[in-house]
C-alpha cells in the first residue's frame, strides 16, 4: 500500500493513500478495474479473419466417384500478428492439388494474403433425382492448428463472386453464399493439456454454389432407348394373335434395349442402397414388358382354343390400355421424386 508520513506535534502520522476514507479506496478500485479488464479480455479474444473466395472454374463433377474438382482464389485479411492463417488453411474433405501464392503484404497493422487453389473435394451427391438432380457445391475451409478459442473466419461476402465464364455440363450455375460456423468435433484430440475439455471447436468458411439442371434434354438423351424398348414391347401386340414367334422377338428385343440402359445409368452412378429415381423408371419399363409377355401368352392361349376374334380384340385393348398405363406410372415416378405429389 502507497504511505507517507509526516511528523507532528503528536508524533508521525500517515497521510497518501493509506489515509484515504474507505469509499474513496473503492471508487479508486473500481477505476483500476474497468481499464485493466478490457485490456485483458482483448487480449485472450480471438483474432478476425476476413476470407472471401472468388470462383474461376469447375473443372469437373463426377458422379460415380463422388467427387468434384473446384479452380478457385481465395484471399485472408486480419489485423496483426498473433496468427498467420495463410500457414495452416485446409480445404476440408478433400485435397489441394495446386496451392499457389499469388498476394502476400502487409499494410500498416493489415495483413493479406492471396492464394489460387485447385482441389478435388469429396461430395455425397443426392441423386435420388438422376437425371434431373441438383446440387449444392461447397468449398469449406478450415485452420488446422488454431481452434475457435485462438481464431474466427469472418466471410467477406462483399467481394465474394463467381467468373461469369464458369462453366458445368449439364447444369446451370445458380445462387451462391459464403457464411461461416464453428464446428464441433467430440474429442479433444488426445491432447494432456486439454484434459478436461470433451470437445473441440474450429471456426469454418463456407462457399456454396447451386447447380441446378438445365432442363429435359439429358434425361430424354439417357431414358428415350429404355421408352422405346417399351414401346417395342407394346408394338407385340399389333401383330397376329398366332404370330407368337413375331411377338416374342419383339418382347425380347425390348428387354435387351432396356437393359442396354440399365447398364449405361449403372456405369453413370456410384452404388447405393436406395431405390432412385432412374432405378424406378427401368424396373417400371420391365414389369411393363414382362406384363406383355403375358397377355401375348394368354391371347395366343385363347387363339389356340379356337376364339381368334376374341384373341385379336384383347390384344388391341392390351396394345392401347398398357402403353397408356406406361406412361402414366413414368410421369408418377418424375412427379414424385420431384415431391410435384
Amino acid at each position: 500500500m502507497l504511505m507517507t508520513c509526516r511528523r507532528s506535534r503528536d508524533g508521525w502520522t500517515r497521510t497518501g493513500f493509506g489515509a484515504l476514507p474507505r469509499l474513496l479506496k473503492v471508487a479508486v478500485l473500481w477505476v483500476l478495474t474497468l481499464l485493466i479488464l478490457p485490456s485483458y479480455a482483448a487480449d485472450k479474444a480471438p483474432v478476425v479473419v476476413d476470407v472471401g473466395v472468388f470462383l474461376n472454374n469447375v473443372p469437373s463433377v463426377m458422379l460415380k466417384e463422388r467427387k468434384f474438382q473446384v479452380d478457385f482464389n481465395v484471399w485472408f485479411r486480419w489485423t496483426g500478428d498473433a496468427v498467420n492463417p495463410l500457414e495452416s488453411f485446409e480445404v476440408v474433405a478433400g485435397h489441394i492439388d495446386l496451392k499457389e501464392e499469388l498476394v502476400k503484404k502487409k499494410t500498416g497493422n493489415v495483413n493479406y494474403g492471396l492464394y489460387k487453389i485447385v482441389a478435388t473435394i469429396n461430395y455425397n451427391f443426392d441423386l435420388a433425382k438422376y437425371p434431373l438432380d441438383d446440387h449444392a457445391l461447397k468449398i469449406q475451409i478450415e485452420d488446422v492448428k488454431r481452434d475457435s478459442s485462438e481464431m474466427v473466419y469472418r466471410a467477406d461476402t462483399a467481394s465474394t463472386n463467381i467468373s461469369p465464364k464458369v462453366h458445368v455440363p449439364g447444369w446451370d450455375t445458380g445462387h451462391f453464399d459464403a457464411t461461416t460456423a464453428v464446428v464441433h468435433y467430440p474429442t479433444n484430440y488426445g491432447d494432456p493439456e486439454a484434459a478436461k475439455a470433451t470437445e473441440s471447436n474450429y471456426s469454418r468458411f463456407t462457399f456454396s454454389l447451386d447447380l441446378i439442371r438445365n432442363g429435359y434434354g439429358n434425361f430424354l438423351k439417357l431414358f428415350s432407348m429404355l421408352f422405346f424398348a417399351g414401346g417395342i414391347a407394346f408394338f407385340a401386340f399389333w401383330v397376329r394373335s398366332d404370330y407368337l414367334d413375331s411377338r416374342l422377338a419383339l418382347i425380347v428385343s425390348g428387354i435387351f434395349m432396356a437393359a442396354i440402359t440399365a447398364n449405361m445409368i449403372s456405369s453413370s452412378l456410384p452404388e447405393s442402397d436406395s431405390f432412385d429415381m432412374a432405378e424406378r423408371l427401368y424396373f417400371a419399363t420391365m414389369a411393363f414388358i414382362f406384363a406383355t409377355c403375358l397377355g401375348s401368352l394368354h391371347t395366343f392361349k385363347i387363339f389356340l382354343a379356337g376364339n381368334e376374334d376374341k384373341a385379336n380384340v384383347l390384344s388391341r385393348r392390351l396394345g392401347l390400355v398398357l402403353p397408356v398405363a406406361y406412361v402414366l406410372v413414368n410421369l408418377l415416378i418424375v412427379m414424385l421424386a420431384h415431391g410435384e405429389i
